[in-house]
């Protein structure tokens, strides 16, 4: 086999190989984001319990006597499962002093530089959170709380679940910086949006 047959059958495999790290992404940010867009609902459901309980305090005296409970859980559920989608639409909060004013390679390497830490926390979560989760799934754990009891398995359970999302969007973020650094085009369908370095702004997953 000729030396020029070799390197076209190894560009081919990497072209192969960035489709399928594409599709990968395309899936994980597209999950992510139908998570994040669904659960955005569940503000209505906390608003409307929350305002149940208020007009049952006032009108008859008797407030609801799960509705805090059910509010507590619902919102820990939002609260914590929004982070694979915020991830994947560049939404987290960063301290741009000096990060803003880098160019799109530069804030890729800081990324990737940084990135252990990300990883390493995620990496605390997941071993925090699948032991509670497991401990709480095996013993079908419930509130004691209030008389009606209600499982609380689930909700702990999300935490793990949150957590996995979270760990993959963070791996297709890695991904698209190794890519920009690599001068390879991102597609940001898949791999959620890249700031535009002189307008800041950002195209919509």
């Amino acid at each position: 086999m000729s030396e020029n047959a070799t390197f076209s059958i190894s560009k081919v495999e990497l072209e192969n190989f960035m489709v399928a790290l594409t599709a990968f992404a395309r899936a994980v940010t597209t999950t992510n984001v139908w998570i994040g867009r669904l659960v955005s609902y569940v503000v209505l459901i906390l608003f409307i319990l929350l305002l149940s309980d208020v007009i049952m305090r006032y009108v008859t005296q008797s407030p609801i006597s799960w509705s805090a409970l059910a509010s507590k859980m619902i919102f820990g559920v939002y609260a914590i499962i929004g982070g694979g989608y915020l991830l994947a639409r560049r939404d987290h909060v960063n301290v741009d002093l000096f990060y803003a004013h880098f160019s799109a390679r530069k804030k890729a390497l800081t990324d990737i530089a940084t990135s252990f830490l990300f990883f390493l926390f995620l990496g605390v979560l997941l071993s925090e959170s699948y032991s509670m989760a497991y401990d709480s799934i095996s013993r079908l754990e419930v509130s004691y709380e209030t008389t009606w009891r209600p499982p609380i398995w689930p909700s702990k359970s999300m935490i793990f679940v949150a957590a996995i999302l979270l760990l993959l969007q963070g791996i297709v973020k890695l991904i698209a910086d190794i890519m920009i650094l690599m001068g390879r085009e991102v597609d940001e369908s898949a791999f959620g949006p890249v700031v535009d370095d002189d307008t800041g702004e950002k195209e919509s997953v």
